[in-house]
């Protein structure tokens, strides 16, 4: 249950939820300021609200970072649950994970994933959030072994494999914003990812075609769960592959 609200020193109308406000705020502060130089006053003074009444919902500055990064693998980490259940095949896995990885990492207004590169990040306090990415990384690298036994991935079979798609996953941190808010982005790096493990063109799309059913019906299913890539959760694609088959 969500804290009583606090008076606000700016008696603005907001039908935004307040922490939803102080953790949009800290997020432009930290990336415009640095986190060290951003204090919880300025914080507060950005949404309107007392200093008193920040600490009400976040009792230091700290839990504020540490929400922001948690909103980083916290979808992703709920997509590979489902994933080990879905049975889709190492491809549509590997598939859905990257494209819903990604269009996380591009939602919203401010690039939250890149708060994983802030020096502050590395602090004994934030070795929880390590743990958890590299929660997903194994996942990934499951699916890959996964597709090497089976003779999809190709050219999954080297050691490096799972930290190249893995890198470009996250590559989307340091993109250009023009890149980040275009909608078939996280497709695109989701096709790159299959491509890049051998698969060939045909097989891409079939995949692709399998992948997108799975994360849209897992989007009418469960919409307060699933992120939607775009405004209105309607799944971006580019057009298909056309190829010969493989």
């Amino acid at each position: 249950m969500n804290p009583v609200g606090r008076p606000r020193v700016d008696p603005r109308s907001s039908t935004v939820d307040p922490q939803e406000e102080i953790l949009q705020a800290a997020a432009e502060l930290f990336a415009s300021e640095g986190y060290t130089a951003t204090s919880t006053r300025a914080i507060a003074q950005a949404v309107g609200l007392r200093q008193a009444s920040l600490f009400h919902y976040y009792p230091r500055k700290e839990a504020i970072l540490a929400e922001l990064l948690d909103r980083t693998l916290r979808p992703p980490l709920d997509m590979s649950r489902r994933l080990e259940q879905a049975a889709l095949g190492p491809e549509a896995t590997l598939w859905v994970l990257a494209e819903r990885d990604v269009s996380n990492l591009c939602a919203g207004p401010h690039n939250l994933g890149a708060l994983q590169l802030l020096p502050e990040a590395r602090a004994d306090q934030f070795a929880w959030f390590w743990r958890r990415r590299q929660r997903l990384f194994s996942f990934y690298r499951r699916a890959i072994r996964s597709g090497v036994e089976s003779e999809l991935f190709p050219a999954g079979a080297g050691p490096t494999a799972p930290d190249l798609v893995f890198g470009l996953v996250e590559s989307v941190i340091t993109a250009k914003p023009v890149v980040r808010a275009d909608p078939t982005t996280p497709s695109r790096i989701a096709d790159a990812a299959l491509r890049m493990l051998g698969v060939p063109p045909a097989r891409l799309g079939r995949a692709r075609v399998k992948a997108v059913r799975f994360v849209e019906h897992d989007l009418e299913a469960d919409p307060a769960e699933a992120l939607p890539a775009v405004p209105g959760g309607k799944l971006q694609v580019p057009l298909p592959v056309q190829a010969a088959d493989g």
